[in-house]
């Protein structure tokens, strides 16, 4: 095993293994990508796998216009089929204030290049007749947007960071950094499984390198405390649940129907896509439970919590209410994970205020959304200031 390399990422997520690759793909041939479990076992596996294209911020719609455009080219350069879905996103609104909010965004997305239509709610119900639109004022509609697989990607850009020379470690736990005045001092533990828990085990390996990158999802508290400084990441339940197949849904593709596209209702707060002839319902709640305020216990691995169904009931009841065919529809399967957000739901991407050749990039809430872009444009910034002398 390699122990000295000019660069390591720490986290082996969508966003971790994005920045590995794109800083082999810039020309740095010495990167080294850590991860204490399996690539994905932390929030990428359990992700919706959404690519929503809205968003207000100029920089951050330019982050997620190139995960969405770099996604569609993986498959080609690593023969992985990174499960792209490329079925749109209607995004609806219930009011003209909504209406406005959205207009206020075009603007945005007219001046990155996201191309958009305005629908009238005439228009979604001969389009999808099984969405309820009578309460309606329109929406907006991302035909280039989708749905991908979390996994899926993940391993493809861990293939073609690995064929461009990118070292993958996994199961070594970063347990200390130190700085050298030159380079960075990485203490990692070897972990080893155990009646199906991951434990740490004496070996203890050093690492050099001079830069790190912390993309450490859930872990950013632990990430802080072992670098001295704070990170405002903490994680959250998302809870969401598939159904059953529903009856209405699967006589509309048989027709020949093309799949509906993702459904966001802002003012109801969730969205939907189909998933196998049955729907995903996604809620965003009010007051959800933050979880592991000081840190990861170290049993816990790809886990999930239990389901609260009583918590987002308002939401299943406004599915329900906007596609009628999912009343009579049964519970598949559910999953509520911890997905670490910030106050603002901005991530933390750049240098690491105080310390030298220290980046990060924690706490995406839209992680699977954000990773490609946000490895192509931190591995950008790195490279450039590297080159200046001012990393």
């Amino acid at each position: 095993m390699k122990t000295n390399v000019k660069a390591v990422v720490v986290g082996g997520g969508a966003v971790g293994t994005s920045i590995a690759y794109h800083l082999a793909r810039g020309g740095w041939n010495d990167v080294m990508l850590l991860e204490r479990d399996e690539l994905t076992s932390g929030s990428t596996w359990h992700a919706a796998g959404l690519l929503p294209l809205f968003n207000m911020s100029y920089a951050t719609t330019h982050i997620h216009q190139y995960s969405v455009e770099f996604y569609k080219t993986l498959e080609a350069e690593t023969g992985l089929n990174a499960g792209f879905s490329v079925v749109g996103n209607l995004r609806m609104a219930q009011s003209q204030h909504r209406m406005d909010e959205y207009m206020l965004y075009a603007s945005t997305a007219e001046t990155c290049g996201v191309p958009f239509e305005w629908m009238t709610p005439n228009q979604i119900k001969d389009r999808w007749p099984l969405v309820r639109t009578e309460d309606l004022v329109g929406a907006i509609y991302h035909p280039t947007d989708g749905y991908i697989n979390p996994a899926d990607v993940t391993m493809a850009m861990a293939k073609g960071a690995r064929q461009r020379g990118v070292f993958i470690e996994r199961k070594l736990q970063v347990d200390s950094y130190h700085w050298r005045g030159s380079e960075w001092e990485i203490i990692c533990s070897k972990m080893v499984e155990k009646g199906g828990n991951l434990v740490q085990s004496n070996e203890k390996i050093t690492i050099t390198a001079e830069h790190v990158v912390t993309a450490t999802g859930n872990h950013a508290q632990r990430t802080a405390a072992s670098l001295g400084i704070k990170i405002p990441a903490i994680p959250v339940e998302h809870q969401f649940i598939v159904t059953e197949p529903d009856k209405e849904l699967v006589k509309f593709r048989e027709l020949g129907n093309s799949e509906h596209p993702v459904l966001r209702d802002a003012d109801a707060k969730w969205y939907v896509r189909e998933e196998r002839g049955g729907w995903i319902l996604g809620p965003y709640e009010k007051n959800a439970p933050a979880r592991f305020e000081y840190g990861v216990p170290d049993s816990f691995r790809a886990d999930l919590f239990p389901l609260d169904l009583d918590r987002i009931e308002q939401e299943y009841l406004s599915m329900i209410h906007r596609i009628p065919s999912t009343e009579e529809v049964g519970l598949k399967d559910d999953f509520n994970g911890p997905i670490c957000y910030t106050p603002d739901g901005n991530p933390l991407v750049g240098p690491a205020p105080g310390l030298r050749n220290l980046w990060l990039a924690e706490g995406f809430s839209f992680g699977i959304t954000a990773a490609g872009g946000t490895g192509y444009y931190l591995a950008q910034m790195m490279i450039e200031l590297s080159v200046t002398g001012s990393g």
